[in-house]
């Protein structure tokens, strides 16, 4: 890069984020290492998110606004990947916040010019602030995805830096889908990187209740069912090398069975069309795909088998639509009562104890009030219009 120029850029896609994003933006600009490049894509927002990253990029010139109509997070990803300026590129979702030393210790483990770089990660309640370390790994270096089982698993880009000419290079996408998009960029990056590195402190803390917010069955088929064909499509036809297929039934084992098992009791009043349609896409997943990678000679010693997955796997392989269909009767047989509702008085006051003993929580608490009382003290800042924040709508 040219002298001058950023060494980390920050893309931070919002649509309806307001209320969050003073304290976003404030974690970007008290970062000890300054040399950064914050790329603001407003895509499309009805509330005043616009106006309050124009007032933050004409206090900082390290903030910039880039606006388009309304076209998805993917897009609004995309178009700050082409905005960004820097060595390296992250993404920032605006309800969320950075540790005041996450670009230093990003960068840190890049200096051996890895394509990229994991930073661990807080995940915590602002309710009651209960937090937790989520996936945490400790420190190495010169890492390669074949090697390293444990990041099979990583579904989140939002922890990680990377080389933007890599990123570039490699013409690495975000698809469209309201679910699983991350992971599917994850996986273009992670099966082309030369070597990545892990560094051990926290760099991220991530807001969980807007993440958590139920899917419309809608949603769960063509956008969380229908991104498991693109994740075999990057990990099993890549454009070099050999296929991936143990990181493929990891993802499988876990992920899409996770989600059949979570979906079929939602498909008992006899929802017949998108019950037929989860046939259809795991028939399109699944076809041509050896029985024998779901089995423990072909899995160890890196994995282990799902007993339990296996004859829905196997079915699918078949192309028996009939079986499917009686395994999906079965498992809304076995469904319990529903989970108890997070949200409840007692489920907040438990977990608001809980919060009072753990250290995460506390440094996450004054984290978050030290960003507010920030973003509140700014002049010519506008506050966030109340009433209108619209979290993940589209």
């Amino acid at each position: 890069m040219a002298p001058g120029s950023p060494v980390l850029s920050i893309v931070m896609p919002i649509y309806n984020m307001a209320p969050w994003l003073g304290p976003a933006l404030e974690s970007c600009l008290a970062q000890t290492h300054a040399d950064i490049d914050v790329v603001v894509v407003d895509d499309g927002s009805l509330d005043n998110g616009a106006d309050i990253a124009t007032a933050y990029a004409l206090l900082d010139s390290r903030v910039r606004l880039v606006r388009q109509a309304n076209a998805g997070a993917g897009a609004a990803r995309s178009a700050g990947q082409r905005a960004a300026q820097g060595d390296y590129i992250t993404w920032l979702d605006a309800d969320d916040f950075l540790d005041g030393r996450a670009a230093e210790a990003w960068l840190s483990g890049a200096g051996r010019g890895e394509d990229m770089v994991c930073g661990n990660a807080v995940a915590f309640s602002s309710r009651t602030f209960n937090a937790r370390r989520y996936f945490y790994h400790p420190a190495a270096a010169g890492m390669r995805f074949d090697t390293a089982p444990r990041y099979w698993k990583s579904k989140v880009l939002w922890r990680w830096i990377f080389s933007l000419p890599f990123v570039r290079a490699g013409g690495f996408t975000h698809p469209p889908y309201k679910l699983g998009q991350d992971v599917c960029f994850m996986y273009q990056a992670l099966s082309r990187a030369g070597t990545f590195s892990q560094v051990s402190p926290y760099v991220y803390y991530f807001r969980q209740e807007h993440k958590s917010a139920h899917a419309s069955l809608e949603t769960r088929v063509e956008h969380g069912f229908a991104h498991f064909k693109e994740v075999r499509r990057i990990l099993l036809e890549p454009p070099e090398g050999p296929p991936r297929f143990k990181p493929f039934v990891k993802y499988l084992n876990e992920n899409y069975w996770r989600d059949i098992k979570k979906t079929a009791p939602l498909l008992s009043g006899g929802d017949a069309h998108w019950e037929k349609r989860i046939v259809e896409l795991g028939l399109e997943l699944f076809k041509g795909l050896d029985p024998a990678w779901f089995q423990e000679k072909a899995l160890s010693p890196d994995l282990r088998p799902r007993p339990d997955f296996l004859p829905l796997a196997e079915a699918f392989i078949r192309g028996d639509a009939e079986a499917v269909t009686a395994i999906f009767q079965s498992l809304r047989a076995q469904a319990g009562p529903l989970a108890p509702d997070k949200a409840s008085p007692l489920h907040s006051v438990r977990h608001g104890l809980k919060s009072l003993f753990n250290p995460l929580s506390h440094k996450a608490f004054l984290r978050l009030r030290t960003l507010e009382s920030r973003a509140a003290r700014r002049k010519g800042v506008p506050r966030p219009e109340k009433g209108r924040a619209v979290v993940g709508g589209r």
